[in-house]
């Protein structure tokens, strides 16, 4: 008689998934959702201008765009779990000192540590774990973990922006509390069962040659940075990220300053996040699907008529219907800044060149965040609204997109020559 019975064989690389899962949640959910509710009442309390304030954005992104420079270099000596009990030892740390904060430079330096915080636990880091324990179905883990973004997001939304209500008893200092305590349970949990090796590393290289871009062996490093396209999606990623990072943070203060009431902003931006969790999986079974032309496209094109839609917006009976359609269409664009990445670099530079393209594609598109929030709040200080800065980005990202087609035909091809290179050489 034959046993027929299947044996479920336990494999520890779920866990590591479902760690980058809560990671990714409560790192991005809380530290960086969230980011626009707190700008306005830190430049009441402290009596500054929005623009001051929001120089935090550029510290954090800065930091952040630094760190990921030398990412290769800090996770060959320490490894992954090292370096994400460190950014959760910085994210908390920054989260004390905003609560407490009652300078600018406080409020900078806090800034900064919340920026070393997010290069050692969000998308660069993700992309790295996920490519060692799940090499054969990067995309779709990929899609899922950086997907937690937006539940996390619709969830601490609703608690922090609670606690930030201002016809409510509360204040932003208690709000910022309340993310350490968090930020600290969760570095516990990591510190406890992640580990740094999957004992299936070794797999990676066992992919299917197929679908174009995917999985190319690609071009060395120093050959690439020769090339029109590298440089191309230089300027395409930096700006996606100037864009989407520069106006998703104002889009609080941009509702309230047309007369959108503090309690429908709240829904708004936890409805948002909610779709943002659902872009950002739908976004990697578009590109698994239809490949890199289609998504990124996809992506970009909502970037603008989001941008061109917000600008539009300005009180009376239409707000809130308009705001519920920026909030789906801005959030479906919003993957250009995170999953997107990890796809440019593989589908672009090939296996050659992942790990420094990656680190290079993270710390530019996050050089964009960086100038994003000064110059935006500027040009409010300056003419007194966010509408001329957001019709200057939607025509911006209008010549990305059209860019973005150059960059995408250009490395094709030069995945072609190279595999018929690698033809010739084989016969």
């Amino acid at each position: 008689m034959t046993d027929n019975k299947h044996h479920f064989k336990f494999e520890y690389k779920w866990v590591i998934a479902a760690l980058c899962f809560m990671m990714v949640m409560i790192s991005l959910g809380f530290g960086s959702s969230t980011k626009s509710l707190f700008p306005d009442e830190i430049a009441k309390e402290l009596g500054v201008q929005r623009s001051l304030v929001a120089i935090t954005e550029s510290c954090r992104y800065v930091a952040t765009a630094i760190v990921n420079v030398f990412f290769g270099v800090l996770i060959a000596k320490f490894g992954p779990k090292k370096l994400i009990i460190a950014g959760f030892i910085s994210l908390t740390a920054a989260m004390i000192i905003y609560s407490y904060a009652d300078t600018l430079w406080l409020i900078y330096l806090a800034g900064t540590l919340l920026g070393i915080g997010f290069s050692w636990t969000t998308t660069t880091m993700v992309g790295y774990i996920v490519d060692i324990w799940h090499p054969e179905r990067r995309g779709t883990v990929m899609g899922v973990i950086l997907a937690s973004n937006g539940l996390g997001g619709a969830i601490a939304i609703e608690a922090v922006g609670s606690l930030i209500d201002p016809t409510v008893t509360g204040s932003y200092r208690s709000a910022y509390k309340l993310i350490a305590l968090i930020f600290a349970v969760t570095l516990v949990i990591l510190l406890i069962f992640l580990k740094d090796k999957s004992p299936c590393a070794s797999d990676g290289k066992k992919q299917d040659k197929k679908k174009r871009g995917r999985d190319w062996e690609g071009i060395e490093f120093s050959l690439l940075t020769k090339k029109f396209y590298f440089w191309g999606a230089l300027v395409c990623i930096f700006f996606s990220g100037f864009i989407l990072q520069g106006t998703t943070g104002i889009v609080a203060m941009h509702y309230k300053d047309v007369g959108v009431d503090y309690a429908a902003v709240k829904s708004l931006l936890s409805f948002g996040a909610l779709i943002l969790a659902g872009s950002k999986f739908l976004t990697g079974f578009i590109y698994d699907k239809f490949g890199l032309r289609v998504s990124a496209s996809i992506c970009t094109v909502l970037a603008i008529l989001s941008t061109f839609l917000l600008a539009s917006i300005r009180g009376g009976e239409y707000a809130i219907p308009l705001a519920v359609v920026y909030g789906i269409i801005s959030h479906c664009a919003l993957p250009l800044e995170t999953i997107m990445l990890p796809i440019y670099a593989a589908d672009l530079c090939g296996k050659k060149s992942y790990t420094k393209a990656l680190g290079i594609f993270v710390s530019v598109n996050t050089a964009g965040y960086a100038l994003a929030s000064p110059l935006i709040n500027l040009c409010y200080d300056l003419a007194g609204s966010y509408v001329p800065a957001l019709i200057i980005t939607g025509a911006v990202m209008t010549g990305v997109f059209v860019l973005l087609q150059f960059v995408i035909s250009a490395a094709h091809k030069q995945q072609l020559l190279t595999e018929n290179s690698e033809k010739v050489r084989e016969a």
